[in-house]
C-alpha cells in the first residue's frame, strides 16, 4: 500500500486543502514548517482516515462535527488507486467520493496486520513522541 494523497475537506484549520504524495518510486516523505502551520492536524487527518474519528476531537474548532472530512488516496499492491473519505459519525463513516458507504474493513485490507498503534509507534510519531522517546 502507498499513500498518494491527504485530503484535508473541512478538518483542523483546513478547508479544501491536498498533500500529494505521489512518487514514481517508493519514497520517504518528511512533512515540516513553521509552528502553527498544521503539521500536527495533518497527521492526526491522517491517523482519523485511516483509524476513524476519536469519540471526543479537538479538530472541530473550524468546522462543526457534522461537517468534518478528511479523505486519501491509497494505491493498493496492484497499482489500483481507491479513494475514499471518513465523515464523524458512528455509523457509515467510510463513504468515497459520491458520499456512498464503503466497507468498514476497506482499509484493513489495504493495510493487513497494521492497527492503529503499530501504525502510530511506526509511522505516525509526532514532537511529543520523539521527545519522549529520546
Amino acid at each position: 500500500m502507498k499513500f498518494k494523497k491527504l485530503i484535508l475537506k473541512a478538518y483542523g484549520p483546513f478547508t479544501g486543502q491536498c498533500i500529494d504524495f505521489a512518487s514514481q518510486g517508493p519514497g520517504f516523505h518528511v512533512i515540516y514548517g513553521a509552528n502553527e502551520a498544521g503539521k500536527s492536524s495533518s497527521l492526526r487527518a491522517l491517523r482519523t482516515l485511516l483509524f476513524g474519528f476519536e469519540e471526543r476531537t479537538a479538530d472541530n474548532f473550524l468546522h462543526s462535527n457534522p461537517n468534518l472530512l478528511v479523505g486519501g488516496v491509497l494505491e493498493d499492491e496492484s497499482g489500483t488507486a481507491i479513494e475514499f473519505y471518513r465523515r464523524k459519525k458512528r455509523i457509515a463513516d467510510l463513504v468515497d467520493n459520491d458520499n456512498n458507504p464503503l466497507d468498514a474493513s476497506l482499509v484493513s485490507r489495504l493495510m493487513p496486520g497494521i492497527g492503529k498503534d503499530l501504525f502510530i509507534s511506526l509511522y505516525g510519531i509526532d514532537h511529543r513522541m520523539l521527545v519522549a522517546g529520546g
